[in-house]
């Protein structure tokens, strides 16, 4: 066989197990979502303007996700890799109420790190830290989730 007709044959192979592999890649679509809404109520009045994180805790498939408080304290959860919603299961849920220093919340879509914002937390870390807050809630589809939160203890 000459080089020519080998190199053609080698490079047709290559080919060929290229095409093969491009249909061999991961499709991981991530678990299924179940929408996730709710209301914050603080002291028995609806807490607007707050953030909200969902993370899974025990067997809870996926990372969590987040929302914003809106009137009357309600909130939608999106997937923090993009959709509404979450995997069913346990989560510990973190609210944070930062306020500017001239009492206006912080505004939603600012990306200015914690450490970097003029704003500070307002609510206790047992309802504002990820790490050590005391909240937990179940998602089931179709089931709201109403976070009672009090400045008494």
């Amino acid at each position: 066989m000459s080089v020519i007709k080998f190199r053609q044959s080698m490079i047709a192979i290559v080919l060929l197990i290229s095409a093969v592999c491009v249909g061999c890649g991961t499709s991981q679509e991530g678990p299924e979502l179940a929408p996730v809404t709710g209301v914050v109520m603080l002291d028995d009045e609806p807490l607007v303007n707050a953030d909200v994180y969902f993370l899974p805790i025990k067997n809870t498939p996926g990372i969590g996700g987040q929302g914003r408080t809106r009137e009357a304290g309600k909130f939608d959860i999106n997937y923090y890799r993009g959709g509404q919603g979450l995997p069913a299961g346990d989560y510990r849920v973190a609210v944070s109420y930062r306020l500017m220093p001239d009492g206006t919340p912080v505004p939603e879509g600012d990306t200015t790190p914690p450490i970097e914002s003029p704003a500070s937390e307002s609510l206790p870390p047992r309802y504002s830290s990820q790490e050590q807050s005391e909240l937990t809630a179940t998602v089931a589809a179709g089931q709201p989730i109403e976070l009672k939160l009090t400045t008494k203890k």
